[in-house]
């Protein structure tokens, strides 16, 4: 059990969680996964640096160990978030998640001895962020095993003391009782068959005041309505709501939160997703109709990005 979990054992349900955590640690036996291990095991000879998540950072390599992180960073593909910066080699991932962060960050206020909660958090691009305002602690939740192994990759030159990756998932949100001062909600809700009940699961986890960070893809319209795809969207499977922007108040709304104040609002375009030599074969532009980016492949409306702010 993590220092996380045992420093705040009363306002954790821990038993179904630790259930959930062992669980999914068997992913790693999978063959698509089972390489992840072996090849973190390669950086115990590697020196830690202190490296920032935006390029920029001078610190060096000798060229042994350039060529072994590289070769580390690529087994551990595909990078959906970053960039990252480790000495000379840089991290093209597919998102530019960078963007994102400048939007968001004036909102979150003061980050300084807060306990966030990041859900879907990836590799924790966001939480590397988040570090440089000294938070309390920062919990970061994906079940993906690419996540948490290139979390641990990057976890392992940033050494944070104050930064923890589980494999945990949006329905584990609710064993977690007036915890955090924040909580990110980034791009998970449209993959969630209730809304409304991840929303109040969302907000029990919650101090009183607590801020609840929601982004989602979106689709235009004054209306509170949201697209339910009869099939994917996007290319995507398991999206169950794309939702307009007042859909997303309403549901905060309904949710009992307080205060919601939309964020931004943007039509997503290649300069924030797109293909890299990091990303893998397909992006944003592989997704839409060739002759009308305005719609997906599908014919539905074109991905937006929304972001709102609300309080418990």
């Amino acid at each position: 059990m993590n220092q996380f979990f045992t420093g705040h054992i009363n306002q954790i349900n821990i038993t179904p969680i630790m259930d959930v955590i062992e669980n999914n640690q068997k992913k790693y036996d999978l063959p698509h996964n089972n390489n992840f291990l072996s090849l973190l095991e390669k950086l115990k000879n590697i020196p830690t640096i202190a490296f920032n998540p935006t390029p920029g950072n001078d610190s060096t390599f000798n060229t042994d160990d350039r060529k072994m992180i590289e070769e580390i960073a690529l087994g551990l593909s595909h990078w959906r978030k970053g960039p990252f910066q480790l000495g000379e080699l840089f991290i093209d991932s597919e998102w530019r998640s960078n963007i994102k962060w400048e939007r968001i960050r004036p909102t979150l206020g003061d980050l300084e001895n807060k306990t966030i909660l990041d859900i879907g958090c990836n590799n924790g691009y966001f939480m590397f962020e988040m570090l440089k305002q000294n938070p309390k602690t920062v919990l970061g939740i994906d079940p993906v095993p690419y996540c948490e192994a290139q979390f641990n990759f990057l976890q392992h030159f940033c050494q944070a003391p104050n930064l923890f990756f589980e494999m945990l998932g949006i329905d584990e949100v609710q064993h977690f009782d007036q915890l955090f001062d924040g909580i990110l909600n980034m791009g998970i809700i449209y993959h969630h068959a209730n809304p409304i009940e991840q929303l109040k699961h969302c907000r029990k986890a919650l101090k009183k005041d607590g801020f609840l960070l929601l982004e989602s893809i979106t689709i235009p319209g004054e209306k509170s309505m949201a697209l339910f795809p009869e099939d994917r969207y996007a290319r995507m499977r398991n999206v169950w709501f794309v939702p307009t922007v007042n859909c997303m108040k309403n549901w905060l709304h309904k949710a009992k939160f307080k205060h919601v104040e939309v964020v931004f609002d943007e039509l997503l375009t290649n300069e924030e997703q797109r293909v890299t030599s990091w990303s893998g074969g397909a992006s944003l532009d592989d997704f839409l109709d060739p002759k009308d980016s305005s719609k997906t492949i599908e014919g539905h409306p074109s991905p937006r990005r929304a972001a709102l702010i609300a309080y418990k």
